[in-house]
């Protein structure tokens, strides 16, 4: 009985350290996470959000507010009037504005 107490409290012991440990590695790095200072740069409400834009001649699409988009479709009350490389532009009653892939302070500091 005491061999069994004693394998079973070593097993218990095991098994807390592993989750433990796997606990703080999973809490430590996340590869998949942005760097911080992009993280808090570009911090943009996903739902307006531009996420991304492939540029085809006519065909460009882009992905905004969380569907995709061409030119002329309807979006916010206005509609797509342009899709370049870094950003779309929506025209509307109240005149047209561009929504940028990246904010302004992230586009400032590109080099080129």
């Amino acid at each position: 009985m005491g061999a069994s107490v004693k394998r079973s409290s070593r097993q218990y012991r095991l098994a807390l350290l592993l989750a433990l440990s796997t606990a703080w590695a999973e809490a430590a790095f996340d590869p998949m996470a942005p760097p911080t200072t992009l993280a808090t740069a570009a911090a943009v409400p996903q739902d307006s959000a531009l996420a991304w834009i492939r540029m085809n001649g006519r065909q460009s699409i882009a992905w905004y507010g969380g569907t995709a988009v061409r030119v002329g479709d309807a979006v916010e009350g206005g509609r797509v009037s342009a899709i370049r490389e870094d950003h779309i532009v929506i025209s509307g009653k109240g005149g047209s504005r561009s929504i940028y892939l990246l904010e302004r302070t992230v586009r400032s500091n590109r080099t080129h």
